[in-house]
């Protein structure tokens, strides 16, 4: 007997295919059959899908828990919106490798990112990082990308310089034990310290076990608006030299001096690598506004050493006014995003003493203002004050430019959530799927409800090579969302971030039901995904 069936479903399969009456027997975690409506199966249990979808659960390629998934209540928030898979260690700033020598940097470093891991968690590589997690209670599935530039802090820190004989040696130990423990990918973060540091041909020199293989480069670009067509012919040749496939993280178009027309500029770079054969696919999230750190807003040679030493710099009178000049006019050699959009749509979203509390939410512009300076001065106060560790959400990207991303038939939908400590999350972490699928789907039929689940199942287990995951095919897991499309709604806004999605009749995590019409059921039935073949 079979352990539950679905009934009267309209299966949207993850193919982008049109969606067909259908029957769906799970067994032992699986999906046992798909079979024409009222063929009788027999069941312990029948979840009755009448007027309503079903599709794969969604698959967030692109999100960064890798201390999170610790947490207690770790999973209401993704299977309340219908993530059942989950993808870790993104923009090069994966949580492995983590050895004693540099644990306190990169932990420091990375936690704006990926929120703080609890300290009886110690391990040192990828391996060591999976095996603890398999240990761990996991309410859906998690997976992780190597992070090229948590692989270089832990080999050399925040030093400068071509690596020793010795560091590449130790750098590709690092990279050869995460992909053979199934890592799906390795990202890049050539926008951040210590990534800034390589030229073409230390990437390649570290780079070099992937030589050849079908293990993708996933990318956060060195820039986004005046350099994104310079970023990514970096990155296609990067690519082609090592022939790899490349995927593009959170792809857009940064300033409005640039939107509307860099896009096209940028699109011939990408199909002209495809039409010489490179595999190229990308993601984008459905907001205007990203999440960072605000040092990041400094030019590389201010952030060299760690957040604490870019906060130290901005001390110095004379570093403090060159730095402000730096940011006061476009720049060639770095991304300016002071220049591109200016103080005025940089929020704080967290901080981390008790009197600057107060400006958590507020714009830099509003936070001089009340303290009565310029914006230049406010951010660099504030920086100082917070050893360089505030958060910030940046508006932005364009509707528009979004829209086409969207419509990019080589594109997958993410959240890229980020967890500050504190303060205001951005509202991707709680509503990216929600949004995406009642706005744009629903409301503004940019897209069709099959290519939509498309860019959030199939597609991106096709980019990393999920194996049994993003399809409803007989085999495959049965990780499984139950809809009516009217009833999803996003909750969650810029100002009140954690509103919870809502809508979901059913979500099911290899075949048990981890949300029931709205209620979470925290369960065990996730597991930790690794590559194919390992």
């Amino acid at each position: 007997m079979l352990d539950c069936i679905i009934t009267h479903g309209r299966i949207v399969d993850g193919s982008g295919g049109t969606p067909y009456p259908g029957d769906i027997g799970i067994h032992e975690g699986k999906i046992a059959c798909i079979k024409p409506w009222g063929s009788g199966l027999a069941a312990a249990r029948t979840i009755d899908a009448a007027n309503e979808y079903v599709t794969p659960g969604f698959i967030d390629m692109h999100r960064h828990e890798d201390a999170v998934v610790f947490s207690p209540g770790y999973g209401e928030v993704q299977l309340r919106q219908g993530i059942t898979s989950a993808i870790s260690g993104n923009c090069g700033l994966s949580i492995a490798p983590f050895p004693a020598k540099q644990r306190a940097l990169i932990a420091a470093y990375l936690k704006p990112i990926i929120g703080i891991l609890p300290e009886d968690k110690e391990f040192e590589t990828m391996g060591d990082y999976l095996g603890l997690l398999e240990k761990q209670r996991l309410p859906l599935n998690v997976g992780m990308l190597i992070g090229n530039g948590t692989i270089r802090m832990a080999v050399q820190g925040f030093e400068k310089g071509r690596l020793s004989k010795e560091g590449v040696r130790q750098a590709r130990l690092y990279l050869e034990d995460a992909l053979q423990n199934g890592a799906f990918g390795v990202s890049l973060g050539l926008a951040y310290m210590p990534e800034n540091c390589y030229d073409q041909a230390g990437f390649i020199e570290v780079l070099e076990p992937i030589r050849g293989s079908p293990v993708p480069l996933v990318t956060h670009i060195r820039g986004e608006g005046n350099l994104l067509v310079e970023s990514l012919t970096e990155l296609v040749a990067l690519a082609e030299a090592l022939q790899v496939p490349l995927h593009i993280s959170h792809y857009k178009c940064v300033g409005a001096k640039n939107w509307g027309h860099m896009l096209h500029k940028a699109a011939r770079v990408l199909d002209h690598a495809r039409d010489r054969g490179l595999g190229i696919t990308l993601d984008v999230y459905p907001w205007t506004a990203g999440a960072s750190q605000l040092a990041q807003v400094l030019p590389p040679a201010y952030l060299e050493g760690g957040l604490a030493k870019a906060a130290a710099r901005l001390k110095d009178p004379v570093l403090r006014r060159e730095c402000a000049g730096i940011l006061s006019k476009p720049n060639e050699r770095f991304e300016n995003q002071i220049d591109l959009i200016g103080w005025e749509n940089i929020m704080v979203s967290a901080v981390h003493t008790e009197q600057n509390q107060v400006y958590v939410g507020k714009r830099i512009t509003e936070i001089a203002q009340e303290r009565g300076c310029d914006p230049v001065d406010a951010a660099f106060d504030l920086l100082i004050e917070e050893t360089g560790d505030v958060a910030m959400v940046n508006f932005i990207a364009c509707e528009a430019d979004i829209t086409a991303i969207l419509q990019n038939p080589y594109s997958s939908v993410i959240s890229d959530a980020v967890y500050p400590a504190g303060g205001l999350p951005h509202p991707r972490q709680y509503g990216t799927f929600p949004k995406f699928l009642s706005e744009y789907v629903r409301d503004q039929k940019i897209l069709t409800l099959p290519e939509a689940i498309h860019k959030i199942t199939q597609g991106p287990a096709s980019v990393f090579s999920i194996s049994h995951k993003g399809s409803i095919a007989e085999g495959y897991d049965a990780d499984l969302a139950i809809f009516d499309l009217e009833k999803i709604e996003n909750h969650a806004t810029y100002v009140a971030p954690r509103g919870l999605g809502s809508g979901f009749s059913y979500v099911l995590v290899n075949g048990v039901v981890a949300n029931d019409h709205d209620t979470y059921a925290s369960t065990a039935s996730g597991r930790v995904l690794r590559r194919k073949g390992v």
